[in-house]
Formats: C-alpha cells, sequence, structure tokens
C-alpha cells in the first residue's frame, strides 16, 4: 500500500476501486481487530500502530501527501 501511494502521489485522478479498497482495509481492519474474539498473539501496541499506519496510508492516497517528512523511516511491524 505505501508503494502504491508513492507512485500514486502526483497522480491526479485515481481509480475508484483503488479509494474504495483503501477506504474499505483502513476501516474495515479497525473494526474486524476490535472484535472481542479476534485472536491476538501480538501485544495491544502492535495492532494500534498496524491501525494507525492503514489511517496514515488512506490519508496520503487519498489526499496524495504523506503525513511523514521525506526522511522519515517505517518501523517494521
Amino acid at each position: 500500500m505505501r508503494r502504491v501511494c508513492a507512485e500514486q502521489e502526483t497522480n491526479e485522478r485515481l481509480d475508484r476501486w483503488l479509494v474504495e479498497g483503501y477506504w474499505y482495509m483502513a476501516d474495515f481492519v479497525r473494526g474486524h481487530t476490535r472484535h472481542p474474539n479476534f485472536p491476538r498473539p501480538e501485544p495491544p501496541a502492535y495492532y494500534e500502530a498496524a491501525i494507525e499506519r492503514l489511517h496514515d496510508l488512506q490519508n496520503w492516497f487519498v489526499t496524495g501527501r504523506s503525513p511523514y517528512l521525506a526522511s522519515y523511516t517505517w518501523p517494521d511491524l
């Protein structure tokens, strides 16, 4: 998703299916992982960071502007 955001950053028009996909993933994952029966083998901070990253990617993809400086190093999740 991050690679596609970078590639589409200067694109004035986005395919609807891509925008819908980004929107869906950011919203679906948040709701799905909050379900009480969702298995959570990782610490809670992992899921919080992953959801935040999806939101940031959604924002970047839709606006065409990364919420981070170019020098930002994306941490592994």
